[in-house]
């Protein structure tokens, strides 16, 4: 079993979703209603059993992760107190970071996986780690609400909502590429992609560049700052003309930082560098230590 990916230190804050935004953007939010809602409850709610998913392709993972449930993981209200047997083979921090001012209207808030990309083997366990509070690691599945981006039989998988200091594990069973997001803050972009598996670049799914949602059944792809404004600017005639300030998890995962090959050749991509990629905010993000993600990578390839 590899070693848990090394974690770089990052300043976070604990505090609540309310003390997270200042007064001038909390109207934008208020407008928005219905439409974080909808993004929060879709994620929070226990996931309903998909009827078409099995576990074809799954790969035996042995006795290690037999308590790891396919749909539900493992979760615990304390990281330090992951059983022995399930001791991960990479660690994936979810993060809430604030600007060092925060009337700095180029810079809102981050909420982020760290690293946002990450290679892993089939039947890799992965440990998230909450630094803050209110997150979760939910799958973009059509039982969630979304548009597929895990492999087909899959199931619709997702943590509770964690508490700072607390844990989620999951064992990636299946080759492919698993887009999630954190429920809580999805419509603030919090997203990642894993690749699991060493895929052929002809064997990378539609899905990896292609954003789309459906009528019938209804179903949401990755909110866009298009369809966000869209949503603001409908609710509204006093939104008329209103630019989304923050990350979404389109420009995330659309990033260049974050294409399977990449991922699969770095081993792990860091957030800064998914920020690098996205023009509004490649200026923001302190300086990304390419050192210290190359060690990184190094050690999750072995």
């Amino acid at each position: 079993m590899t070693q848990p990916d090394e974690e770089k230190p990052e300043e976070s804050i604990d505090e609540p979703m309310d003390d997270l935004l200042d007064a001038e953007r909390r109207p934008l939010l208020k407008a928005l209603g219905a439409g974080v809602t909808v993004s929060v409850g879709s994620g929070i709610a226990a996931a309903r059993s998909d009827a078409t998913a099995d576990s074809s392709g799954a790969v035996d993972t042995g006795s290690d992760a037999a308590a790891l449930d396919p749909q539900y993981g493992f979760a615990t209200p304390d990281a330090d107190t992951v059983p022995e047997g399930l001791a991960p083979d990479h660690i994936v921090a979810l993060h809430t970071d604030m600007p060092a001012d925060p009337e700095d209207p180029d810079r809102p808030p981050f909420f982020h996986f760290e690293p946002s990309g990450i290679h892993v083997d089939p039947g890799d366990v992965v440990q998230f780690t909450a630094t803050a509070p209110d997150h979760t690691i939910t799958a973009y599945h059509p039982a969630q609400g979304f548009q597929r981006r895990v492999p087909d039989g899959v199931p619709p998988f997702s943590s509770p909502v964690l508490n700072v200091g607390g844990a989620w594990l999951y064992a990636f069973p299946k080759p492919g590429i698993y887009d999630v997001y954190c429920a809580s803050h999805h419509v603030f972009g919090m997203s990642m992609r894993l690749v699991v598996g060493d895929l052929p670049a002809e064997s990378v799914p539609d899905y990896e560049e292609t954003f789309e949602g459906s009528d019938d059944p209804p179903l949401l792809p990755p909110f866009s700052p298009a369809f966000l404004e869209h949503e603001l600017n409908t609710i509204s005639a006093t939104n008329e003309d209103c630019d989304w300030p923050w990350l979404t998890p389109q420009e995330v995962l659309d990033a260049p930082a974050l294409d399977p090959m990449r991922i699969q050749k770095r081993g792990t991509v860091s957030f800064g560098d998914v920020l690098a990629d996205i023009d509004r905010f490649a200026e923001v993000w302190p300086l990304h230590d390419d050192t210290d993600d190359a060690a990184s990578a190094d050690e999750s390839s072995h």
